[in-house]
C-alpha cells in the first residue's frame, strides 16, 4: 500500500533541493521497520510512502515526520486526498 503526503517547511532553505539530501532523506526513512519503498519529490515537498499493511501507517508516519522535523523543526507533514488519486 502507497499513500503520498505533502510536506511544508516553514523556511525554503530547508527544503530537499539536492539529490544528495533527497537520497539520504530517502535512506533515513526505508531504514524504518514496516517500510517497504519511499520516493521524494519535488524538493522534499512530495513523499510517497509504501508499507505492507495500512495499519502500518500510523506508527511509520509518526517516525516519517520526526525525520522530517529534524531537517525543519517547523516542517508539517500531511496527507492530501489530490495527491492520493490513482
Amino acid at each position: 500500500m502507497t499513500r503520498t503526503y505533502a510536506v511544508k517547511y516553514k523556511s525554503k532553505s530547508k527544503m530537499l533541493t539536492t539529490p544528495e539530501l533527497v537520497a539520504q532523506t530517502e535512506e533515513d526513512i526505508k531504514a524504518l521497520e514496516l517500510v517497504k519503498d519511499v520516493v521524494i519529490k519535488e524538493d522534499g515537498q512530495v513523499v510517497t510512502v509504501e508499507v505492507e499493511n495500512e495499519e502500518d501507517f500510523e506508527p511509520v508516519m509518526d517516525r516519517v515526520i520526526n525525520i522530517f522535523r529534524r531537517i525543519d523543526d517547523k516542517s508539517e507533514v500531511s496527507y492530501k486526498f489530490g495527491l492520493n488519486r490513482e
